[in-house]
């Protein structure tokens, strides 16, 4: 018999920030630079604009979009 497998389900508090929408972690960047490319890069490719930030979670570099200020 198979074992069903869950959906990923969403951290909540300041983890949620080193998590995609999907529940995956982020790609971790080592250094800020790094990040900073390959947000670039996805402005370059796909017109989106991402932001480096450095994670509290895991201390590493990701890319994310901005959060709007309400």
């Amino acid at each position: 018999m198979a074992r069903r497998r869950r959906p990923p389900t969403r951290p909540l508090g300041r983890v949620a920030s080193h998590f995609t929408r999907e529940g995956t972690p982020k790609t971790p960047y080592r250094t800020e630079r790094e990040a900073q490319s390959a947000a670039q890069l996805a402005w370059t490719l796909e017109r989106v604009e991402l932001n480096a930030y450095r994670c509290d979670f895991c201390h590493q570099w990701h890319i994310g979009r901005r959060f709007r200020s309400e």
